[in-house]
Parts: C-alpha cells; sequence; structure tokens
C-alpha cells in the first residue's frame, strides 16, 4: 500500500466556507486562509494558482462583507514571520444584531 503525502491546504473552499457559516455557533471560528492575504488575493504577485487565487478572493469577499453586517468578527494570527492565519469567528447573536461586540 502506497501512501501519498498531499500538503497542508493553505485556503479553505467557498462551499466549505458557507457550510462552515450556516452551521457555526457563535465564538466558532475558522481558518480561511495561511499566507499574505493582501498579496495572495492579488493577480501577479500572487504565487497561488488562478483557480486557488479565485476561490480565496471570493471568501475572502464574503468573510469580509459577512463581517461589515456584524455577523462574523475577522481576526489574524502569526504563525511565522511572514505568514499569517486569518479567522472568522462566528458572532454573538448580541453581535450580530447590533449590539455590543
Amino acid at each position: 500500500m502506497t501512501m501519498t503525502k498531499t500538503l497542508p491546504r493553505s485556503t479553505i473552499r467557498e462551499d466549505e466556507f458557507k457550510a462552515w457559516i450556516d452551521r457555526a455557533a457563535p465564538g466558532e471560528r475558522i481558518a480561511y486562509h495561511e499566507g499574505l492575504l493582501g498579496i495572495d488575493r492579488v493577480r501577479g504577485p500572487s504565487s497561488l494558482p488562478e483557480p486557488v487565487r479565485g476561490e480565496l478572493d471570493r471568501v475572502a469577499g464574503l468573510a469580509m462583507t459577512l463581517a461589515d453586517a456584524g455577523h462574523l468578527l475577522l481576526a489574524q494570527r502569526r504563525v511565522a514571520e511572514d505568514r499569517v492565519a486569518y479567522l472568522a469567528i462566528m458572532a454573538t447573536r448580541q453581535t450580530a444584531k447590533g449590539g455590543r461586540r
């Protein structure tokens, strides 16, 4: 039996992110990307393959839209000098309704 080693994915797929949004309880978090988001989203400077870069752009855009609406809180955690984990945290019911943050 041959085992194939796969590299860890640094970006969550859009369908996985949407499924998490549908089921996440307040306070739950998910890392939706690990790298440098500002660079990884842009064609040219990004070293990600185009399909992955495009999917990351859609996921990051959705995360920002939901954060602007108060449904998610966005945070970052430094993983290495040039690598950051980007986190989406499901807002509490109060936060989602525009109350206390």
